[in-house]
């Protein structure tokens, strides 16, 4: 469903708005993992969800801004067209997930987890860790079992 997978550091990201009304938030970020149409280095600007942190990194899942639907807010896209980016994040804001542990080092890409969001379908069977008392899911294993299930992503 998305047609770029990446995990991004959010550089800037600001709130917009069209006609006095509220559009959610165009973010800026680098990618620094690239499993989609997104290779290392890429910056790439995306919204639309107002709830993400400046300086972390997120596991993204996007797609271009007209094929996310809306249908409980049918003038939001006509109205907010002009002000927000060419990819949002599918199933809303559940098209991040924020990246954890050891994600601010590339190279320790084995050591990433993911804090889950809710009512996400995560692969069956992905492994998870504790990490500061809270259960993340490995994000190589997530990755994994994500290509498995999608020629996509392969």
């Amino acid at each position: 469903m998305s047609s770029v997978v990446a995990v991004v550091e959010v550089l800037e990201g600001r709130v917009v708005t069209a006609g006095g009304e509220g559009c959610g938030a165009r973010y800026k970020g680098r990618v620094i993992e690239g499993t989609k149409n997104a290779t290392v280095g890429q910056f790439i600007e995306f919204g639309f969800v107002p709830s993400l942190k400046i300086g972390s990194n997120y596991f993204v899942l996007l797609d271009e801004y007209k094929n996310v639907p809306l249908e409980r807010l049918p003038d939001f896209q006509s109205r907010c067209r002009n002000v927000l980016p060419y990819l949002a994040l599918v199933g809303i804001w559940r098209g991040a997930m924020e990246v954890t542990s050891s994600a601010d080092a590339p190279e320790r890409r084995d050591a990433w987890t993911v804090r889950p969001v809710r009512r996400v379908q995560y692969p069956i069977g992905t492994r998870g860790q504790m990490v500061e008392g809270e259960r993340q899911l490995v994000f190589s294993d997530m990755v994994n079992r994500m290509k498995q299930g999608s020629p996509d992503l392969r």
